[in-house]
């Protein structure tokens, strides 16, 4: 019985590093960053927040708490998670990091609620594919000034 765990264990020990080590050759591949980079002019940064995508049902459920990074530059909106939730492909699966020209989002709207308030965007992707983004922010209102500067 004893064996079987150990056996079982360590199988599962190397499926994780594997799917950690397939992540980490994708986002080499893809020319995407393992930890952040702060953008250079960021007219409204933010880090260690928490945020959604509400592209699909998947993403509705899962999210980031307290893990992302939120930038706003002259050109782009950036959100992305720090490291080490960059791993495991979990921000290709919950749709968590975006970076689109300003010009991509169409609304930017601050609602409050019982657990705080929440910034809601609705951003156009490409031509046809629009979706939607909440994120917890500390300073929401900074967040909406900076979209709209």
């Amino acid at each position: 019985m004893q064996d079987n765990f150990w056996a079982l264990y360590t199988v599962a020990f190397g499926w994780i590093v594997l799917v950690a080590i397939a992540s980490v050759l994708y986002r080499k591949i893809k020319s995407k960053p393992m930890r952040i980079v702060k953008p250079e002019n960021s007219l409204f940064m933010e880090r260690w927040t928490s945020g959604r995508s509400l592209r699909n049902f998947v993403s509705r459920l899962g999210g980031a708490r307290n893990c992302l990074f939120v930038a706003v530059t002259r050109n782009e909106l950036i959100v992305r998670p720090h490291f080490p939730f960059t791993m495991f492909f979990l921000p290709e699966i919950y749709g968590l990091e975006i970076v689109v020209p300003r010009s991509a989002v169409r609304s930017v709207e601050i609602k409050s609620g019982l657990l705080g308030s929440s910034v809601l965007l609705n951003i156009d992707r490409s031509p046809g594919e629009s979706f939607r983004l909440e994120l917890r922010l500390r300073a929401p209102t900074e967040f909406a000034q900076a979209m709209v500067s």
